[in-house]
C-alpha cells in the first residue's frame, strides 16, 4: 500500500451527524489504529508513475543523510542553500568594519562548511577564522542537515502513524515527551531522530492539550498561581461537566463547547488538521473548536474555506485578521469555556510590540486565561519584560515563565543568519486581565485616612451626647407632665364627691 493510500484513517466508519458529518471517524474504544501522515513527506514519484499503486522509491540510505546543500540528491535542499547564500551574510564580514565608511561589510557566504553541509561563511578563510565560534552551532547545523534529508529520503516514516483514541482507564502521563508518548502508544517513534520528527508537529497540540488537562504538569508547585488556579478550575469544572453529560444525550447536547483562541496563527495553522485530533484525544468527551486568527491564518489555497470539522468533537476555524478588529465575531467570552494560546508571538519585539498592544488590551478585557510561549529565553524574557511594563498594573500571572516539557527538540536556523536559532514553544508563561481593581495607598495617604476616620467618630460619638441629653431632658418634661396631670385627677376626685352629695340632699 503507497503512502497516499495509507494517509486516510483504515476501516473508518462513516458518521452523519454533529459537526464531522460525512467525515471518517475512529473507534474510541480503539488503540490500534494510526493517523499516518508519512503521504506529507514522501518525494513525487517518478513521471509516469503514480501516487496510488507505484512503489515507493528509497532516494538515500540511512546511512548517507549527510550532503552539503550545493550537492545535494535532494531539489529543495539545494534550492535552501541558494537562498541561504542570496539572503545570508558572513559572520566574520559583519564583525569586520570598514575604516572608510565605518559600517559593517556584509558578503555573502558561498563556502560550505565542510562539518555541517551549510553555506556558512563568504571563504574557507573566514571560515577557518570563525571555527571556533561556529563550532557552537555546527552540531546542530548538522543533526538539521541530517533530520532535512530523512524525511525527505523516501523511506517509510512509522513515526507519523499516530495513535488513535486513549482506552478510558488508561492515564497519560504528561512529565514529559518520553512519558507521553510511553503512555499514549507511540510505539513507532523508536529513536532521537523519530523523537524530533514528531515533537515538531506535535508540540502545538500537546501544549494546548497538557495545559488544559486535569493532570497538566503546570501546578501549584510548578508554576502555577493561586490565580491561575483560579481560571484552571473554572475550564476543568466545564470539561469535567462534558464528561458528566456524556451518559445522557439531551444533557449531552446543551453543553457549550470548549473554544480556544489561537492568535497570530502561523505555522500552528498550516498543520495538518488531523493532527488536531491529538489534542481531541486528551480531551475525549469535550467538544472543541480551535480558531486560527491571525494575518497569516490561511488554511488553504481557497481562502473562503474558513471551517474544517475533523471530527464529532473537533472543528477548526480560520479568521484573516487581527483579532482586535473581528473581536465582535467571537463576542462574548465566558472564563470558564474560553480560553488563548500565543505561540512564540514576539509581543516584545521591537517591530511587533506596537501591533500587539491593542490586542493585548481586548484580551485583558476578556478576563480569560491567556498562554504563550518563546522561541528561546531570551524571546521569553522580551514578551514577558514588554507585558509588565505595558500592561503590569491591569494584570494578573497565571503561570510562570518557564520551560515548556512539550518543546519542539527541533532546533530552526535563520535563513538571513544561521547563528540565530529558535526552538518552537521553548518556553511558556500565563496571564489574564484583572477581576479586581485593587489599588495600593502610600503610607501618607493612609495615616489620612485614619485621622479622617477618627474625626468621623468623634463627630459620631458628639451626636450620640447631643441626643442623649435631648432624650433626658424630653423624658423630664413628659414626666412633669404626667405629675401635673395626676394632680388635676386628685384635686377632682372631691370636687366630684361634693356635687354627687348634694344631688342627693
Amino acid at each position: 500500500m503507497s503512502a497516499g493510500q495509507r494517509f486516510m484513517l483504515p476501516c473508518a466508519r462513516r458518521v452523519t451527524t454533529g459537526l464531522g458529518k460525512g467525515l471518517p471517524r475512529l473507534s474510541e474504544r480503539s488503540t490500534k489504529r494510526f493517523i499516518s501522515l508519512k503521504s506529507l513527506f514522501a518525494p513525487p514519484p517518478p513521471a509516469g508513475e503514480t501516487a496510488v499503486g507505484s512503489k515507493q522509491r528509497v532516494v538515500i540510505k540511512q546511512d548517507d543523510l549527510f550532503h552539503q546543500l550545493s550537492k545535494s540528491p535532494i531539489k529543495e535542499m539545494r534550492q535552501k542553500g541558494l537562498l541561504i547564500q542570496e539572503h545570508g551574510c558572513c559572520p566574520t564580514c559583519v564583525h569586520e568594519t570598514s575604516a572608510s565608511t565605518g559600517q559593517a561589510a556584509t558578503r555573502e557566504p558561498m563556502f560550505e562548511c565542510p562539518d555541517c553541509g551549510y553555506p556558512t561563511h563568504c571563504s574557507a578563510e573566514h571560515w577557518a577564522a570563525d571555527k571556533s565560534r561556529h563550532s557552537e552551532q555546527c552540531g546542530y547545523l548538522r543533526e538539521s542537515n541530517e533530520d532535512e534529508h530523512d524525511l525527505r529520503s523516501g523511506r517509510t516514516l512509522r513515526e507519523f502513524e499516530f495513535p488513535s483514541a486513549q482506552l478510558p482507564e488508561v492515564v497519560v502521563n504528561f512529565k514529559s515527551w518520553d512519558t507521553f508518548l510511553y503512555t499514549r502508544s507511540f510505539t513507532n517513534v523508536e529513536s532521537a531522530r523519530a523523537m524530533r520528527h514528531v515533537s515538531k508537529v506535535l508540540t502545538y497540540p500537546i501544549t494546548i492539550g497538557a495545559t488544559l488537562h486535569q493532570y497538566s504538569p503546570f501546578t501549584l508547585g510548578s508554576g502555577l498561581t493561586p490565580e491561575g488556579l483560579k481560571s484552571m478550575t473554572a475550564l476543568r469544572t466545564t470539561i469535567k461537566e462534558h464528561e458528566l453529560a456524556r451518559s445522557e444525550k439531551e444533557l449531552e447536547m446543551q453543553q457549550t463547547p470548549l473554544r480556544i483562541f489561537i492568535l497570530g496563527a502561523r505555522a500552528e495553522a498550516m498543520l495538518p488538521p488531523h493532527l488536531y485530533l491529538q489534542l481531541s484525544y486528551l480531551l475525549p468527551s469535550s467538544s472543541m473548536m480551535v480558531y486560527f486568527v491571525g494575518p497569516e491564518s490561511i488554511p488553504t489555497a481557497d481562502e473562503t474555506r474558513s471551517t474544517i470539522a475533523v471530527s464529532p468533537r473537533l472543528a477548526l476555524k480560520y479568521h484573516k485578521g487581527y483579532f482586535h478588529d473581528v473581536i465582535w465575531n467571537f463576542a462574548p467570552f465566558d472564563p470558564f469555556t474560553d480560553v488563548f494560546f500565543l505561540f512564540s508571538p514576539g509581543i516584545g519585539h521591537p517591530k511587533g510590540r506596537a501591533g500587539w498592544q491593542p490586542t493585548i488590551e481586548k484580551l485583558l478585557e476578556t478576563k480569560c486565561p491567556i498562554f504563550a510561549t518563546g522561541f528561546h529565553q531570551e524571546d521569553m524574557d522580551n514578551d514577558v519584560a514588554a507585558l509588565t511594563e505595558d500592561f503590569g498594573s491591569e494584570m494578573d500571572w497565571l503561570l510562570k515563565p518557564q520551560g515548556n516539557p512539550f518543546a519542539s527538540l527541533k532546533r530552526d536556523f535563520g535563513i538571513r543568519n544561521l547563528s540565530e536559532w529558535a526552538i518552537a514553544n521553548w518556553g511558556i508563561y500565563g496571564f489574564r486581565g484583572k477581576r479586581y481593581e485593587v489599588q495600593r495607598k502610600t503610607e501618607e495617604e493612609l495615616a489620612n485616612g485614619v485621622k479622617k476616620l477618627k474625626v468621623q467618630e468623634a463627630g459620631v460619638a458628639g451626636k450620640k451626647t447631643a441626643a442623649s441629653k435631648e432624650s433626658v431632658v424630653a423624658k423630664k418634661a413628659v414626666a412633669k407632665k404626667s405629675a401635673a396631670a395626676s394632680t388635676k385627677k386628685t384635686a377632682a376626685v372631691p370636687a366630684k364627691k361634693a356635687a354627687a352629695a348634694a344631688k342627693k340632699e
